[in-house]
């Protein structure tokens, strides 16, 4: 060792450190040498927490079904939670660890400093601890009551059988319903993720089931035949923020987290992660006076496009399309058809005045009015602009 130092310029001009001769010398040498002999030679170690920053840690609950977690092989894979975390991660130049917690003890983990931030806690039937700051809303989950295709279809949860049993899940709070459950009118059946609740809904093992909208729709498309197996009618049962709530004790300063997410919202790049996995917020709905309950998204397409003038079991139905954004995503979702394929096509069943293209109203406003004077009348609207004066017969 004195040797070598006596001959640090020697080494400092031939041997720096980091270089191939370095790590080869180096590589014989315990740590305690290595840094008694860099020292002595006059050089510097490197830094290794600057150049390895913490990870961040994400509690993520194993009750969360997709789109916004995608699970492979007990794994946080993919899906709405998952990108959001990475995107934060990638704006504090880290990496992402996940702790895949049951519900009940991510609270826990956050308040000790064992995880540094979860997003999406569903609402537990006891209050979060005040001392767990969140972030601002960063989207809105909309709650929907589903049904098997024999159950009753309702257009007020009043209308719901006595004693009927809703799927549910395991701890989660559902203000719309509580009253109905405290009272006996109505029985939980809590599984433990949402996906496990629909399939139950699925083969009838119990009439009804709470879940998100983009949950529903995302298990809708999965499933072969998906569309006949669950009722096309939606109840919705008010909506509640997303949120990320982050650790007073974790690896990073909670501001400098809510700083990141604030980043990521006011960019717009929250918004192009949930379009991207969810499917448009946009019902197809009519008047509660009208004698339609649900139709199909062939029927629906079959209708606006002309290939038939009525809905099954039902007289003459008027379409109705209304101008603005609603109206691409109802041609891509529903119609499964272009803007210019639908001109196409109408311009054709037009030609000689065979058939009438569906009335064109000017805004979602104008199209929601229509449709609350007109029984025979069905179209689309955003989700936010139904109301208990119409019913939702079918959602994308």
């Amino acid at each position: 060792m004195l040797a070598l130092c006596t001959s640090s310029p020697f080494l400092s001009r031939r041997l720096g450190a980091g270089s191939p001769r370095w790590r080869s010398l180096a590589s014989g040498l315990t740590s305690g040498l290595v840094s008694a002999l860099l020292l002595c030679c006059g050089l510097t170690a490197p830094a290794r927490g600057a150049e390895e920053p913490p990870s961040l840690r994400v509690a993520v609950s194993r009750s969360i079904s997709p789109p916004f977690v995608v699970w492979r092989d007990q794994q946080a894979s993919a899906g709405i939670d998952v990108e959001i975390a990475q995107e934060l991660a990638a704006l504090l130049k880290t990496r992402v660890e996940w702790l895949a917690l049951p519900r009940l003890r991510i609270e826990g983990a956050l308040l000790s400093g064992e995880a540094d931030i979860a997003c999406n806690l569903n609402p537990l039937q006891s209050p979060r601890p005040e001392s767990l700051p969140q972030s601002p809303p960063l989207f809105e989950l909309q709650d929907m009551l589903s049904a098997h295709p024999s159950a009753v279809g309702v257009d007020t949860l009043d209308q719901l059988p006595q004693g009927a049993v809703i799927g549910t899940l395991q701890a989660q709070a559902y203000p719309a319903l509580e009253a109905l459950f405290l009272q006996g009118r109505a029985k939980r059946d809590d599984a433990l993720d949402e996906e496990r609740m629909l399939r139950k809904l699925t083969k009838d093992r119990h009439p009804y089931g709470v879940s998100s909208r983009q949950t529903l729709s995302w298990f809708i498309g999965l499933q072969a035949g998906g569309e006949e197996r669950l009722a096309s009618w939606r109840q919705p049962l008010g909506s509640r923020p997303y949120r990320c709530t982050v650790s007073p004790r974790g690896r990073f300063e909670a501001r400098q987290l809510l700083a990141g997410l604030e980043q990521l919202l006011s960019s717009g790049r929250i918004e192009q992660i949930v379009a991207a996995r969810s499917a448009p917020a946009l019902a197809v709905v009519v008047s509660v006076r009208s004698p339609l309950r649900e139709v199909s998204r062939s029927a629906l397409a079959e209708l606006f496009l002309g290939q038939r003038p009525s809905l099954p079991d039902q007289g003459p139905a008027l379409p109705v399309m209304s101008a603005g954004p609603e109206r691409l995503q109802f041609l891509a979702h529903i119609l499964q058809r272009e803007p210019a394929q639908y001109r196409a096509s109408w311009a054709a069943q037009q030609f000689g005045g065979r058939r009438r293209a569906p009335t064109e109203l000017s805004s979602p406003e104008a199209t929601k009015s229509f449709l609350q004077r007109h029984t025979e009348a069905i179209g689309y609207l955003p989700l936010a602009l139904v109301d208990s004066t119409l019913r939702i017969v079918y959602m994308p």
